[in-house]
């Protein structure tokens, strides 16, 4: 028998109405899988989602009052109301006559966290796979060498797969076929990573489940 511990047990009156409402959510969100969509399960996601952009609403005007409007209102910097008219633009989107204005800022927001995004992700995710693919082990294990193969094989026939500029026959017939199966082992690893990571999840929230009926330490 698992002995309990007591202690761990929440015993102020907030503490035990908080881990007895955790687990009323997450029994009302798991009854859309294992059952159906019910009035417990959108009572459930409409607090979350409502919490969430509360939390996210609160953080993002506290984070404005002390990184913009305090150094504006000191005139200190004085080029942050930029940003702030900006911000204030994307409200044209409530006011179909006034719609237009929006594209500016949302304009302006895309393009720099694409550029961003491009800047930080072109090293790591394009240049470094192209040298770690193309260079050749150094020691002289087979294991290392039939990765080396393995991985070079599976891109070239994989990004081979992808060429539609003309018809998969003749001579390139077999490297995009073989480049199809790469992909779905590769598709199908992915899944089988996301499967387990789910069942991850709901194994830590049996555990939250016995925790709160004291079955089990806290």
């Amino acid at each position: 028998m698992i002995p309990i511990d007591v202690a761990a047990y929440p015993t102020e009156i907030t503490g035990i109405i908080g881990i007895w409402v955790g687990l009323a959510i997450m029994l009302m969100i798991y009854s859309y899988p294992m059952y159906k969509e019910t009035i417990a399960f959108r009572l459930a996601e409409h607090t979350f989602v409502a919490t969430v952009m509360a939390i996210t609403i609160v953080v993002n005007i506290d984070s404005l009052l002390r990184t913009s409007l305090v150094h504006l209102f000191t005139g200190e910097q004085l080029y942050l109301i930029i940003p702030i008219i900006l911000g204030f633009a994307m409200y044209a989107l409530i006011f179909p006559d006034y719609r237009w204005i929006s594209r500016y800022p949302i304009a302006i927001l895309v393009g720099s966290s694409l550029g961003l995004g491009m800047a930080a992700s072109m090293v790591p995710s394009i240049v470094s796979q192209v040298i770690s693919t193309a260079t050749a082990p150094t020691t002289g294990a087979a294991i290392d060498w039939f990765n080396f193969a393995f991985i070079a094989i599976g891109t070239l026939c994989a990004v081979s797969y992808f060429l539609l500029t003309y018809e998969h026959k003749g001579i390139v017939k077999g490297p995009t076929q073989l480049g199809r199966y790469f992909i779905m082992i590769g598709l199908g690893a992915y899944f089988g990573n996301t499967v387990l990571f789910r069942f991850a999840m709901l194994s830590g929230r049996a555990l939250f489940f016995l925790q709160v009926l004291k079955i089990v330490p806290m």
